[in-house]
């Protein structure tokens, strides 16, 4: 777990303990089960209502990964692999492109290079990737959508149980004392606070960091898109890392002790940088 992320929850849990020793003569007065499970149930039976129930407990299962790390991007390695391909093509060395092609992970630079290689339109292959982009971060997309939406209902069913308790301490009006009815009262406004709770310290925050991560990775996806299209024009290599970096991509990397069966290592770019640049 990250150290913000531990800073979070140990902040969450201070704040939650203060909250409660507010009344030290009460310090279960916030613990409300019937109105915990109106809020929660409710807004996972709208959820499944809007949605269905397979997303639903899906996004319920990759809540924890959510939160504990971020989403992993091979910035660098795509970008190193996406300079080794071009150089290839740009020297018409296609049975080594076919071989260095074939352990490429990234969907984008694989299925666009092999587009290339089969010489179809440039404005095809824009179209094929760019359909591919969106396939790829849908999943993420529907995630933060259904949080989103979670953090939109949250608050009505906490309404919803607020409603609820009052009414039952209407009814009971005539044969309670005062001190029955603030307990009710205070009983009946908890679900309220249960609802503005999951919605602005659980779903919303989710639902921002889902959305970051699908903004970076779109980013990363559209340069890929952009550096293959300069490989279709047998771009120079070196014209394409400038491309990289002026969207924002350093390709200087810390230094690190490089293994002897690194197979897109900085070594294989000797010649792009010794290269003519047309």
């Amino acid at each position: 777990m990250r150290f913000f992320t531990l800073f979070n929850v140990v902040l969450l849990m201070l704040l939650c303990s203060v909250v409660v020793l507010i009344s030290p003569s009460h310090l279960l007065a916030l613990i409300n089960l019937p109105g915990f499970i109106v809020v929660c149930g409710g807004t996972l039976c709208a959820a499944i209502l809007s949605k269905s129930q397979h997303k639903t407990v899906g996004l319920l299962k990759d809540i924890p990964s959510i939160v504990k790390s971020e989403q992993t991007l091979h910035v660098h390695m795509d970008f190193k692999q996406l300079l080794r391909l071009a150089y290839l093509f740009r020297s018409n060395q296609k049975k080594l492109l076919e071989q260095e092609l074939k352990p490429v992970g990234q969907v984008i630079l694989k299925k666009g290079t092999q587009l290339i290689l089969d010489r179809c339109d440039i404005d095809d292959v824009q179209k094929i990737l760019n359909k591919e982009r969106a396939k790829l971060i849908q999943v993420d997309v529907e995630k933060a959508q259904m949080l989103r939406m979670m953090a939109s209902y949250a608050p009505a069913f906490g309404m919803l149980g607020t409603l609820l308790g009052m009414i039952h301490m209407l009814y009971g009006l005539g044969d309670s004392g005062l001190d029955e009815i603030g307990s009710t009262m205070g009983f009946a406004l908890l679900t309220t606070l249960y609802g503005l709770v999951l919605a602005n310290l659980v779903c919303k925050p989710l639902a921002m960091k889902v959305e970051r991560q699908v903004a970076h990775y779109n980013d990363h996806m559209n340069t890929l898109i952009e550096g293959v299209t300069m490989m279709s024009a047998k771009k120079h290599p070196l014209i394409i890392m400038d491309m990289l970096e002026a969207n924002g991509f350093p390709l200087e990397v810390p230094q690190q002790p490089k293994k002897k069966a690194d197979r897109f290592s900085f070594s294989k770019l000797i010649p792009v940088a010794t290269a003519h640049v047309d």
